[in-house]
């Protein structure tokens, strides 16, 4: 359903283009428009933009002056609080174009004009920048960038957002597309508790919705001081005795009505300068034409050195980006389109100058604005230029008052800044990282996969860290410091659910593994490389799925991009180098368990019952593994711990899991004092804190062994069918002990064909021997 949307939106989109087409011809040859950036509008960027692909982009689209003036703000903190971030600037419109040069130019590494809305032309664009994120100020929401963007792995933001009147009706034109299309903006930043009311009604998330306020408080006004006034006042030639009105942002069908309030205030004040800014400046000669008609001398801006005060008192502004200066030297302020059913205009420049605000009675574009001003007696809102006029001499009669009110609209703009830093928050938020690290089992394995949580969080510290596992190994990952969330992967529970109901059982592991797109991951990094692993990894519809060129179980087909790693590496090392794949990586390894109290007060507790000897070593033994051909024999385990109780006095601790229980049982029944059997009484994270009061361990290759060495415990690792090299315990400081010259060493194999070789020829003197060198320090 939602691509017949968007087919039904690109079909309409191209018959409108193709209707358009003629127009589109006549104003490209007859009159010169759109010829600037025809290209780039067909998604033909210029090919010196291609070394943005080695770089991090943030793309910020304003559709012509008023947004790029809004945006500047934004645009100035954003670069200097994300350095590391080159930033694209887009508009629609030439002056849009000329105005972002002129107040962004220098934070932006290109500008450029917003391609077409077809699906073709956008990824076009996004394939040459590959933007971190777009920020679409306003009310600037196009489907098919949206569309494309996301499917790219970029993020979208909506920044000082607007629903205006006139957009609302807009929008819902888009009809089921819009909400489809607003699902996939990540945050919409506000300007006004209206604003996020309608853009709710339209379709959005709420818990995506913020109200931050309007960036355009947050502008870097010029201050204007008295010599820089007189300055300007030289330049345009002006008397500061004399009054000025500066009419900004004018339309068709409001100069007709200012002429008539020029002449009605000139009844009074004779003097009057008339600065006349339209909104577009190419309309100036038929304005030109219809002072002429009333027989009113004017002087455009560009021939201002031929300005004759005693004969030109009205100005006609034919530049953009001057309306700032002009505002700070006007005594009267009048915004248009707003005596017309435009909608009004940017209101609060003026008053960033100190200036009260004159406006008509349309306004519906900047409700919020309008309704500040007003309450805080900044602003005038007028039904009529007969209406304006009387308003505006009344304020030249009172100057006192003119004056205070222009400080109260001053005063309005300082109180509602700080909407950039709240929009440059939600920025920060989403440009990072949401990384996935995937290690589902056994022990041993997320042991040692741990180090590359704190190498991720090193080389990405903003970044959003996920790490899933299964129930078996979750306490070694949980409340780790360097992630932010670890997700339980339930395989045991599916396999014992799946015994008795196969089919409820796949539709809950199919619903589980769809939900971990909700998660939104930018990247997935999997260090398991089996097809269980690599299915999560699929189904994270991450963009960039990274694992090991030798993984197994056919899980290669679920990533995009294999990293080579060299075969011999210990375990820790693989994953390291597999980390530092996606940029991760750490001047030190650490594996981080974290033990709260309560684990602390628990081993505690547990050594308090039992009769120890604290000046004795105390040694650890686990005697079981998961594979029966990696187990030393128990009557082997019995012999020396009788030796290491009568021969080295140690205190003997022995640990395993609840299945290991009876066993070691077996092997504690035959002493009567200095062994204990903490077989299933701690969990991993009470086994970590036992495991670091120990002066050795004893074992084989199992994950306690692994746990034991990472807490910086001594290991002497019993090892046969195994490699120590890339599986033995990690660290110089550990020993391993096993046979050498069998032809069956490092074999691999769960059940042994050769009677246990490796590990029942492994005598009790050797391993005894190998004890006593750790204990003495050799």
């Amino acid at each position: 359903m939602k691509r017949l949307y968007y087919l039904i939106y690109n079909l309409l989109l191209a018959v409108l283009f193709v209707l358009y087409l003629p127009v589109a011809f006549y104003k490209l040859i007859i009159k010169g428009r759109y010829r600037e950036g025809l290209k780039e509008r067909f998604g033909f960027l210029p090919r010196s933009l291609k070394y943005l692909q080695e770089e991090q982009v943030i793309w910020v689209h304003a559709a012509s002056v008023g947004e790029t003036m809004a945006a500047s703000s934004l645009v100035k903190e954003l670069k200097r609080k994300h350095p590391e971030y080159q930033l694209v600037f887009s508009t629609m419109s030439d002056t849009g174009r000329e105005t972002a040069q002129q107040v962004v130019g220098e934070q932006v590494k290109e500008i450029i004009y917003l391609p077409l809305d077809f699906g073709w032309v956008v990824r076009r664009v996004l394939k040459k920048l590959q933007p971190r994120l777009i920020v679409l100020i306003e009310t600037e929401l196009w489907p098919n960038l949206i569309r494309q963007t996301k499917r790219s792995g970029a993020k979208v933001m909506v920044a000082s957002g607007r629903i205006s009147d006139e957009s609302i009706d807009r929008f819902k034109y888009l009809g089921p597309l819009l909400k489809e299309m607003l699902a996939q903006v990540d945050c919409f930043s506000m300007q006004s508790e209206l604003d996020a009311q309608r853009i709710i009604e339209l379709g959005a998330a709420e818990d995506k919705v913020k109200v931050d306020g309007n960036i355009k408080f947050d502008k870097e006004y010029p201050e204007f001081n008295e010599e820089d006034q007189q300055q300007l006042y030289q330049q345009f030639k002006l008397d500061p005795q004399r009054p000025i009105l500066v009419a900004g942002s004018t339309h068709a069908d409001e100069e007709e009505q200012l002429i008539e309030v020029y002449q009605r205030i000139c009844e009074e004040y004779p003097d009057l300068v008339l600065i006349i800014a339209p909104r577009y400046p190419k309309r100036t000669e038929e304005i030109e034409q219809l002072f002429e008609e009333e027989g009113l001398e004017t002087v455009r801006r560009t021939k201002i050195e031929e300005r004759d005060p005693e004969q030109h008192s009205i100005i006609l502004v034919d530049t953009i980006g001057e309306l700032i200066k002009l505002y700070s030297m006007a005594d009267l302020v009048f915004v248009g389109g707003s005596l017309i059913e435009r909608g009004g205009h940017n209101i609060l420049e003026p008053a960033a100058c100190g200036k009260l605000v004159f406006f008509g009675p349309h306004m519906f574009n900047f409700k919020e604005n309008t309704k500040m001003l007003l309450e805080s007696e900044a602003g005038v809102q007028v039904e009529d230029s007969e209406e304006l006029a009387e308003e505006m001499v009344y304020y030249l009669r009172n100057s006192y008052q003119l004056q205070r009110k222009g400080r109260q609209a001053r005063q309005v703009i300082l109180n509602n800044q700080g909407a950039v830093e709240a929009n440059l928050h939600l920025i920060s938020n989403l440009l990072r990282k949401n990384i996935l690290i995937v290690r589902l089992s056994a022990i041993g394995d997320v042991i040692h996969a741990l180090p590359v949580a704190n190498a991720v969080r090193e080389s990405y510290p903003e970044a959003e860290i996920t790490w899933i596992v299964e129930r078996k190994a979750y306490d070694l990952v949980a409340n780790n410091p360097h992630l932010n969330r670890v997700l339980l992967f339930p395989k045991e529970s599916w396999k014992e659910e799946f015994k008795q109901a196969k089919r409820a059982t796949l539709k809950k592991a199919y619903s589980f593994l769809k939900g971990l797109k909700e998660y939104d991951f930018d990247l997935v990094l999997d260090l398991h490389g089996l097809f269980k692993s690599g299915i999560v990894t699929y189904f994270s519809r991450a963009p960039l799925r990274v694992g090991a060129a030798d993984s197994k179980e056919g899980s290669r087909l679920f990533y995009n991009q294999l990293a080579e790693v060299e075969p011999d590496l210990h375990k820790v090392e693989r994953n390291l180098n597999l980390a530092r794949e996606i940029g991760a990586e750490s001047k030190v390894v650490t594996f981080d368990f974290a033990v709260a109290e309560k684990e602390v007060k628990k081993i505690n507790s547990l050594l308090a019952k039992l009769p120890l000897d604290f000046r004795a070593p105390w040694v650890a033994i686990n005697p079981y593994t998961s594979w029966t051909s990696k187990n030393w024999p128990e009557e082997y385990y019995a012999q020396l711990t009788k030796r290491l109780i009568e021969e080295l006095d140690c205190e003997v601790f022995l640990t395993g899991s609840p299945a290991d229980r009876e066993g070691v049982a077996g092997i504690r029944a035959r002493f009567n004092e200095k062994v204990y059997n903490l077989a299933g009484e701690t969990n991993l994270k009470e086994l970590t804190e036992l495991y670091k009061r120990m002066n050795l361990f004893i074992g084989g290759d199992t994950g306690p062994m692994h746990l034991a060495a990472a807490v910086n415990t001594q290991v002497l690792a019993l090892m046969g069918p195994t490699t120590p090299q890339t599986h033995g315990p990690y660290g110089n400081q550990h020993r391993v002990v096993r046979l050498e010259g069998l032809d069956c060493l490092e074999c691999w194999d769960r059940s042994c064909e050769q009677e246990r070789a490796c590990m029942e020829e492994l005598s009790v003197e050797q391993v005894f021997r190998a004890v006593k060198d750790c204990l003495e320090g050799d």
